[in-house]
């Protein structure tokens, strides 16, 4: 499922999608677990559900999703790409988008927003529905990750970035507008259906369209890892849901935090 071409390409594009990589039965049976958290009390979701549903870091109280990010093929996949000798669990994030959801996703990176540095970060999007960019699947600029170039980052949401962080961020770069600069960068997409996954690392610029399928929802999940490379760095911005407080280790150290951060896979185990 990963060869050497396969990660080459992963290398040089930021980008990779490998079909099949979750199992059919996995799929229906995470969605079938959402699906109950969705209808359940407001008090129980972490995020939100503007036209749609986003929520985030379920695995530490929820086992059905732990067993979804550890024991499917994500962690051998995400540490084969990454070149690691182990992938470690960061935390989960699913986004459904409802039928003719207006809300789209601006360009970004992910790693101004995370507590991490190092080159050895990887997410991987899973499709639980069918999606492609006109029902708002994920869109890259081949090869942006070769720059690794950090572009001044955006709000999501009221916690997805404190203000200090987008304000003392001004020496950042101004994202481009890749839209009006086809004949510039190049934009890549696939068409995904249940099951198919792609992984990209954390300098990877990335964003999606608005679903503007009037009939389906577009339901996804993110899994995110880090290997050896990795190196704890909660600084001022940085995602708030886990921060140094929680964790055992200092500023600079390898992820070995086996409560926050667990290993879930290693080539010793293969």
């Amino acid at each position: 499922m990963v060869s050497n071409d396969i990660i080459n390409r992963f290398e040089k594009d930021g980008a990779v999608c490998i079909r099949g990589a979750v199992d059919n039965d996995d799929i229906k049976n995470l969605l079938s677990n959402l699906d109950l958290l969705i209808n359940d009390d407001e008090d129980r979701w972490t995020t939100n559900r503007i036209g749609g549903f986003s929520d985030r870091h379920l695995w530490p109280t929820m086992p059905w999703m732990y067993d979804f990010c550890a024991h499917t093929k994500l962690p051998e996949i995400a540490g084969l790409l990454m070149r690691s000798r182990t992938a470690r669990l960061f935390f989960d994030h699913t986004f459904i988008r409802d039928p003719g959801t207006s809300h789209a996703t601006p360009w970004h990176q992910d790693q101004p927003y995370w507590p991490f540095q190092g080159n050895q970060i990887i997410s991987a999007w899973v499709a639980l529905t069918k999606s492609n960019p006109f029902s708002s699947g994920l869109r890259f600029i081949q090869g942006s990750s070769q720059w690794r170039k950090i572009f001044q980052p955006t709000a999501f949401g009221k916690d997805s970035a404190s203000s200090k962080f987008l304000d003392e961020s001004n020496d950042y770069e101004k994202m481009p507008d890749f839209d009006s600069k086809s004949d510039e960068f190049k934009i890549i997409d696939w068409e995904m259906e249940p099951g198919d996954t792609i992984f990209f690392g954390a300098y990877a610029i990335h964003g999606s369209t608005k679903n503007q399928d009037k009939k389906n929802r577009r339901a996804a999940i993110s899994i995110r890892y880090v290997g050896d490379d990795a190196r704890w760095d909660p600084r001022d911005g940085t995602d708030p849901i886990i921060d140094q407080d929680k964790v055992s280790i200092n500023p600079g150290d390898p992820p070995f935090d086996d409560k926050w951060f667990p290993e879930v896979w290693s080539r010793e185990s293969r």
